[in-house]
């Protein structure tokens, strides 16, 4: 039996059946009749200052719960501004799906200039997303949701989008039976069971095997798994930057990549057992770099749920393909069956050389008149919790939290793809929505980066949402001051006035605190959680160090220009090295 409701409605009904929970979306008449049934059926309604921001929220979202969440742009200009939402979605990998309302049919496919809150969209959306696609009637609506979802969740997650005639928001159809979506997409998949077999056998006959994690196992939720695993294989653990968080930084197995320690790891594998990750650039493709020593004779085995990802950035031995919240346990389950490996002798002595280099580094970090970026770094660790989730925004700042600021807990939000500046509030709002009040978020970014979307500070405010945002405010684009410096002699609009954030953050309702004492971080980190609001401390830090000291594992940061070596001009070379203009 048929249905009677208005599009808005059904589509309400469509995604709770995916199990969106919330929309992030501002107020507009192309909208307000899917937002009436949202409110109307339990689902949050956010309201972001810019729709790019709302991309990010949602993002942010799902990056906390594995699961797809929607942003909507308004009729014109905020879909627009979905744009480098998507964008940056798209390179994340991540399954966002963007709603925007585009002018009347009749207005749309009409010959004519100068159309108000007109733009032809659609276009631009399919060569981002996934799946784009425009709504005309609402008859239409089902099948275009389901394959946005399906489209989405399938191979390689990434943002999907749809567009819609606004004038039938709000008008009514008479729909048929909801379908469930086990029946219109593939859910999570096991791997072949031969498959996970010969995995089993190859890292049982290795001497040194190494467990890499990538993004996919932290955005899978599938913490637990990979932990157990990484237990029974004894094995060092390596994670990319966007699989940092799938095991705490204080584990025992636990080498960063940039490290001595880490690379001396890399090199002596004769076995890397990579899950969720495609080697991305950051990590030499696999094969250059860290990787490089010793490449010819490691053998590779990935876990990867996108069989059309495999062996495109470095040839592999063996692909298991399927979803890594049963890959890993399927894995880790056929090696208990004969019973946990020996951990390997070698990795104690790793771990203390890891250590040990995190020690002199801290012991190197340079006497300043002003505070140094990585002591922020360090007094920031010794006050934000360490069951917080954290979420990383900036250039250099991503340098001196990596060397710095340990990662304790699981959750960390970083776009380490493409390192889109003025996320992290963004990030930092979805991921306390999901997270939930209680649980504490703090937000490190770097102040070029916060002053892309600060106004979202004011979302944070309307939805008394807790964050804790510290500034590493050195009233620069670090990274590109360091360049200058070196390249001309002075620096071009690399750098900012003075502004006080905290004040503004006081101005909008929040809590704010004021650095510029290296013993006041900590206690101002505190009283910034114990507010209970949503808080900013402001660190006034040195800006000399980005081109006077350079930060650890700077080379890592900008090898990426030499990932390709066939490719990468020799030319460049002499550039970066010759004495600067004057």
């Amino acid at each position: 039996m048929n249905d009677t409701m208005t599009f808005g409605e059904r589509f309400v009904h469509l995604l709770i059946q995916e199990q969106v929970d919330t929309i992030f979306s501002q107020g507009d008449l192309s909208m307000v009749d899917i937002q009436m049934h949202a409110e109307r059926n339990g689902i949050a309604v956010v309201g972001p200052r810019h729709e790019a921001s709302a991309v990010f929220m949602a993002s942010g979202y799902y990056c906390m719960t594995g699961r797809p969440q929607v942003a909507f742009g308004a009729i014109g200009p905020g879909v627009a501004n979905l744009l480098p939402g998507a964008v940056c979605a798209a390179q994340e990998n991540i399954p966002v799906l963007l709603m925007g309302a585009r002018r009347q049919n009749a207005s749309n496919l009409a010959v004519r200039q100068g159309r108000w809150l007109h733009a032809p969209m659609l276009d631009m959306f399919r060569s981002t997303c996934k799946f784009a696609a425009a709504i005309d009637h609402p008859d239409r609506i089902d099948e275009v949701v389901q394959e946005a979802f399906r489209r989405a969740l399938s191979g390689t997650p990434g943002p999907v989008y749809i567009e819609y005639d606004y004038s039938i928001h709000d008008k009514a159809w008479s729909f048929p039976p909801l379908i469930p979506p086990s029946r219109y997409r593939t859910g999570p998949q096991r791997a072949d069971a031969v498959a996970i077999e010969d995995a089993a056998r190859m890292i049982r006959a290795s001497r040194s095997p190494l467990l890499v994690a990538g993004d996919d196992v932290v955005r899978t939720r599938s913490h637990d798994a990979f932990a157990r695993l990484a237990r029974l294989l004894g094995a060092p653990v390596l994670m990319t930057m966007g699989g940092s968080g799938a095991v705490p930084e204080t584990d025992a197995q636990v080498l960063l990549p940039m490290s001595e320690a880490g690379r001396n790891a890399i090199a002596g594998a004769d076995l890397v057992v990579a899950i969720g990750t495609c080697f991305p650039e950051m990590s030499g493709y696999g094969r250059l770099g860290h990787f490089a020593e010793g490449g010819e004779d490691r053998k590779v085995i990935v876990l990867e749920r996108d069989a059309a990802a495999v062996g495109v950035n470095r040839p592999v031995d063996l692909a298991v393909i399927g979803h890594p919240a049963l890959t890993i346990a399927q894995l880790a389950d056929e090696i208990e069956k004969q019973g946990p490996m020996q951990p390997q002798a070698g990795l104690p002595a790793l771990r203390a050389a890891y250590l040990g280099e995190r020690e002199r580094l801290e012991a190197e970090i340079p006497l300043t008149n002003r505070i140094h970026p990585s002591r922020l770094m360090l007094e920031a660790r010794k006050a934000v919790p360490d069951d917080a989730v954290v979420v990383l925004d900036g250039g250099l700042t991503i340098l001196y939290k990596i060397a710095f600021f340990e990662q304790r807990s699981r959750d960390f939000l970083y776009t380490s793809n493409f390192s889109h500046l003025g996320t992290g509030l963004g990030y930092a709002i979805g991921a306390q929505l999901a997270a939930g009040r209680e649980r504490p978020v703090c937000l490190l970014s770097g102040d070029g980066a916060l002053g892309f979307h600060f106004m979202e500070f004011e979302t944070l405010v309307r939805h008394k949402l807790p964050v804790v945002v510290v500034v590493n405010d050195d009233q620069c684009l670090g990274a590109e001051m360091a360049a200058h410096v070196a390249h001309v002699g002075h620096t071009i609009e690399t750098t900012f006035s003075p502004v006080r954030y905290d004040l503004m953050a006081v101005a909008i309702g929040g809590h704010g605190e004021y650095v510029d004492d290296a013993g006041e971080i900590g206690p101002a980190i505190a009283r910034a959680f114990a507010s209970g609001k949503p808080a900013l401390v402001q660190v006034a830090t040195d800006q000399s160090a980005s081109y006077a000291h350079a930060p650890p594992y700077v080379m890592d940061l900008v090898g990426w220009l030499e990932a390709d070596p066939a490719t990468y001009s020799a030319t460049i070379v002499p550039a970066i090295d010759e004495e600067p203009r004057r």
